[in-house]
């Protein structure tokens, strides 16, 4: 693989993780205990200089693969190998093919409160009948802007932590984007339950799958729209990359 795609391709916070490294994922970036002085370091997670890596305390700088060799103690070559076979993203392209698989979904406990079983029908939420990947948790239908039905989505009921397809790649596309109107006000938040109650009141709203950061085809979505209403639940970062969007009126309403 050639060394633009590679750092395209290699998923950060799993690189960080297969050296051993924690990092916090905060807004475009991720913070990391730097491998030189222990102190805060900071690498881009997605976008432009993608994997691009940082130290304001020891002024060191470099790429995920400079830092795998440094950490590993590997050549460029080895390096480069090691990050191809086990920190690529899933996937790096949007899907162009209809879904044609159809859980059958049960409204459950956890989405009372939330939506009616009317609109949770409506929008293809539930808990799937059968032995599914989506066990053990709220499915969403997703489509694309525009309308195509391309993938499920899941919130695992233990924990509440993701589950979804290795084809689908949630930074490509905002749920519940193919049923707003561009030119009326737009809710975005962080959280899909939320996102889910805002429909349920009438409102339109979109979300990023929980992510705690936007990616570039997100912000290419979101400045299509004419006024949007950032309900981040206290993620400032988040708010202020939101915020670079030309051409879109926001406003911050609260945070939960």
């Amino acid at each position: 693989m050639k060394y633009s795609d590679l750092i395209t391709a290699v998923d950060t916070v799993k690189a960080l993780s297969l050296l051993g490294i924690e990092g916090e994922p905060s807004g475009a970036y991720v913070k990391y205990p730097c491998h030189k002085c222990d102190k805060q370091a900071v690498i881009k997670s997605f976008g432009e200089k993608k994997n691009v890596l940082y130290c304001p305390e020891c002024k060191i700088s470099g790429q995920i693969v400079t830092l795998t060799m440094e950490v590993k103690k590997l050549s460029w070559e080895e390096a480069s190998k090691l990050l191809e076979e086990k920190a690529i993203t899933t996937a790096t392209s949007k899907i162009t093919n209809e879904l044609t698989l159809n859980y059958e979904l049960d409204y459950l406990k956890q989405l009372e409160g939330v939506i009616s079983p009317e609109i949770a029908k409506e929008l293809g939420v539930g808990k799937p009948k059968g032995k599914t990947m989506m066990s053990g948790c709220i499915a969403f239908t997703v489509h694309n802007e525009s309308g195509k039905k391309i993938a499920y989505w899941g919130m695992k009921l233990k924990d509440s932590k993701p589950a979804f397809h290795h084809s689908f790649n949630p930074e490509f596309y905002l749920y519940n984007y193919h049923r707003v109107d561009p030119s009326q006000e737009v809710y975005f938040t962080t959280d899909m339950l939320q996102c889910l109650k805002l429909i349920g009141e009438g409102k339109q709203a979109i979300c990023n799958f929980g992510l705690r950061y936007i990616s570039q085809e997100q912000m290419r979505l979101l400045s299509d729209l004419k006024l949007v209403n950032l309900m981040t639940n206290g993620n400032e970062a988040i708010t202020q990359v939101i915020k670079n969007v030309h051409n879109v009126f926001f406003r911050t309403l609260r945070t939960v």
